[in-house]
């Protein structure tokens, strides 16, 4: 099933992306973090209690990361903001690294307010739980099992043609092992 996931979750960032651009006042719900999100949610979609840990860890951490930006835009706001993002890591055990990404981002982004980028983080974290709803009732089809499976073997069956074809012919074996 993880093409579908792929699909699904390539769609969502595709519109979070497209929406980014094309209206100014969602310019911050999207961002290269959302991505590490994403793939590291498809991977928890039975776990919601996980991914919901994960998206209050990354609410706090840029929560935190704007305020020390607030309060100083240097280097050592911006070491405050690593070392307690990562404390807070280890203490809640969230086991997601891209936590520690999105506490960054107004180091980059340059918010105009403390709470332009949380707002934006929970939308489009809140935004990724649709597609992550939609792929755990398309799951349950066992039509699309099959046409999972059967793209599957496909996908195998062309690496194991491609692995076929970067093989040296047998000539050439032949000839290395005299040497």
């Amino acid at each position: 099933m993880f093409f579908l996931r792929s699909l699904i979750i390539c769609c969502y960032l595709m519109t979070a992306y497209w929406a980014s651009i094309h209206f100014p006042s969602l310019k911050m719900v999207f961002y290269p973090t959302l991505g590490a999100f994403s793939f590291l949610f498809i991977h928890r979609i039975g776990q919601l209690k996980d991914v919901v840990r994960i998206i209050i860890g990354a609410i706090i951490a840029v929560s935190l990361g704007s305020f020390f930006y607030t309060l100083n835009t240097g280097a050592v706001s911006f070491f405050a903001t690593a070392i307690v993002t990562i404390s807070l890591i280890q203490v809640f055990k969230w086991n997601a690294a891209p936590i520690l990404a999105v506490s960054f981002i107004p180091y980059f982004a340059h918010p105009d307010n403390l709470w332009a980028l949380p707002i934006a983080v929970l939308a489009s974290l809140v935004g990724l739980l649709i597609p992550l709803w939609l792929i755990s009732r398309l799951e349950q089809f066992t039509w699309l099992i099959r046409f999972n499976e059967t793209v599957e073997q496909l996908r195998l069956k062309a690496l194991t043609v491609t692995r076929i074809l970067k093989e040296p012919p047998a000539t050439e074996i032949i000839q290395k092992s005299r040497n």
